[in-house]
């Protein structure tokens, strides 16, 4: 399988990089994923001067949410930037891993600095974020401030030729800000960050489930890639720059649905926190099995943005779900699922009756749905690509 992507000028071995986080507070986490398939870091995002307020991650600093998705408060910084400076980009390139040095964009003339000091070592790329949800709920919103964005490219850009990131957030502004960005000298866009903020609350102790004042913290995980994919299928639609997927990607599929919607690479968070480095051998192994089944594709890099052309019209029809008989187990979940009195339960054996699709089956696909996945008895099939 030809794995290999790049982001502009940067060359990725697979699509997978590690993203920002307190996992990337150290190397140690990505080293042990990295022979596992995992192609690059993405740093802790740096700040010159650390507020005394954000010298410490609070603590607890997130909660699992519907077992793949978490509220996350990840805006401290337990270790000083110097730190990758001396020690942590030194023992990623010594496995032959592109860096990527993430950077506050809260600080203009900080970032730009710190920008100077990595360029005298050497990094990959830089990514400078403007678009943390529960940060911004406290300090000011920056994934919808054009105008700082403004401000920040006019001192980051001049203060490096090291490729530039910038990392994006949903709203309602997520393309416009792309646009400023690729406008005022962007190498690539990355997107999404988390989503919110959002609140779970203790019901047995009625406080806030994370330790951020105010208890919101930012969602990511599973309950996010549907956003995250729009997003990058927006911008992959407005910008000629790169994008860089990132937002509850958790399986091959979902790497293969970002590469579709327009990104050249994926960022991973919240599955390698919860399920630890094995998470990249699964997906490197479900990206094998889908190269194998569609040899059309040569390249993983050539999945990248098949679906614009299918989205510039409306659909009004699709082909019938098919019901695997094989795998029915005669629950009646799809009958209670279906509004139009299309599915019926027949007998097709002496133990069970099993689900067949009637003649008053207009393509909804809500019995698809309904379907528990562990058994996958219903099927839409769309056709080739």
């Amino acid at each position: 399988m030809n794995s290999e992507v790049l982001v502009g000028t940067v060359r990725f071995p697979t699509p997978l990089l590690l993203a920002s986080g307190f996992i990337t507070e150290t190397p140690e986490f990505f080293l042990r994923a990295q022979p596992l398939g995992c192609a690059g870091i993405v740093t802790r995002s740096l700040k010159e001067h650390v507020p005394p307020e954000r010298s410490r991650i609070p603590a607890p600093r997130y909660a699992v949410h519907a077992q793949k998705s978490m509220l996350n408060c990840e805006w401290g910084n337990e270790l000083p930037w110097r730190t990758w400076l001396e020690h942590g980009t030194g023992e990623v390139q010594a496995v032959g891993a592109p860096i990527i040095i993430s950077l506050s964009g809260r600080d203009p003339e900080g970032c730009a600095r710190l920008m100077q000091a990595f360029d005298e070592i050497g990094v990959d790329a830089f990514e400078v974020n403007v678009s943390c949800s529960h940060s911004g709920a406290l300090h000011g919103n920056l994934n919808v401030d054009l105008d700082h964005l403004r401000t920040l490219m006019g001192v980051i850009r001049p203060a490096t030729r090291t490729p530039l990131w910038i990392k994006l957030s949903y709203s309602t502004h997520v393309v416009a800000m792309g646009h400023l960005a690729e406008e005022l000298g962007a190498d690539a866009l990355v997107c999404t960050n988390s989503i919110g903020p959002g609140m779970l609350i203790d019901t047995g102790t009625t406080r806030p489930q994370v330790g951020i004042q105010g208890g919101g913290g930012g969602l990511t995980g599973e309950a996010i890639f549907p956003i995250a994919l729009w997003c990058v299928h927006q911008l992959a639609n407005a910008v000629r720059i790169p994008i860089v997927g990132t937002g509850g990607i958790a399986t091959g599929d979902h790497v293969i649905q970002m590469l579709m919607a327009g990104a050249s690479a994926v960022e991973l968070y919240t599955a390698p926190a919860l399920l630890g480095p094995r998470v990249f051998r699964t997906i490197m192994r479900q990206l094998g099995d889908f190269m194998r089944d569609h040899p059309e594709y040569r390249s993983i890099a050539a999945l990248t943005g098949r679906t614009a052309p299918h989205t510039t019209e409306h659909s009004f029809s699709s082909p019938v779900p098919r019901v695997i008989e094989e795998k029915c187990t005669g629950c009646t979940l799809c009958v209670e699922s279906c509004a139009f009195g299309a599915i019926d339960m027949i007998a097709r054996s002496s133990d069970r009756a099993l689900a067949v699709i009637n003649d008053a089956c207009i393509s909804c696909n809500a019995c698809v749905g309904a379907c528990p996945p562990r058994w996958g008895a219903i099927v839409a099939e769309f056709g080739e690509t």
